[in-house]
């Protein structure tokens, strides 16, 4: 199963389009352990409080991205990258949904109240990251991309040049540029 290349893949992806639903599991066997590894090192980043594995969320990307009718994916690395897309979306809306459960009206708290009132940092991190990541995107699509899929994905920066076809350096130098602005935007917000 590991010894699929990227043609392989391209060819499975293909043969989905086309409606053949074996490929869809075979896809899904050969990709499997690859969208783990990418999960579990976004797992390792995140608070302890999060109570799903990365299995759970690699399930729950696949879940979303077979229930669409648009399986239109070109090659291994646009099927990757969207599942990683996928994976933030579930994050994101997994610490929104935790952060309204607990969200007291502004003009209910004192400033001692304030003070004492703790979230916890994955909602306030995955939360105003995903905020501050929207506005990137309107400004640098390429690198709000980046982020996307070193922070979300845990991609290497070597593995991101491939899948945007651009060199290391480049990516690495983005990454900075991009690390530099979205913590300004969460400092600010």
């Amino acid at each position: 199963m590991s010894n699929f290349s990227k043609q392989d893949v391209t060819l499975l992806l293909t043969k989905l389009k086309q409606g053949d639903k074996n490929s869809q599991e075979e896809l899904i066997k050969v990709l499997y352990n690859e969208l783990r590894s990418y999960a579990g090192n976004v797992l390792k980043k995140e608070n302890p409080t999060i109570t799903f594995q990365a299995t759970e969320l690699v399930n729950e990307a696949y879940l979303r991205m077979f229930d669409s009718q648009n399986l239109d994916w070109n090659d291994k690395s646009h099927f990757i990258s969207t599942a990683i897309i996928v994976m933030r979306r579930f994050l994101v809306d997994h610490a929104r949904k935790k952060h309204s459960d607990k969200r007291i009206p502004k003009n209910a708290i004192n400033p001692i109240e304030e003070q004492s009132l703790k979230t916890s940092e994955l909602e306030i991190d995955i939360v105003a990251l995903d905020e501050a990541l929207e506005k990137l995107e309107k400004l640098d699509a390429r690198q709000a991309r980046i982020v996307e899929l070193r922070f979300f994905g845990g991609l290497s920066e070597t593995q991101i040049g491939e899948i945007l076809n651009i060199s290391r350096s480049t990516v690495n130098r983005e990454w900075m540029l991009a690390k530099m602005w979205l913590l300004h935007q969460i400092k600010n917000s």
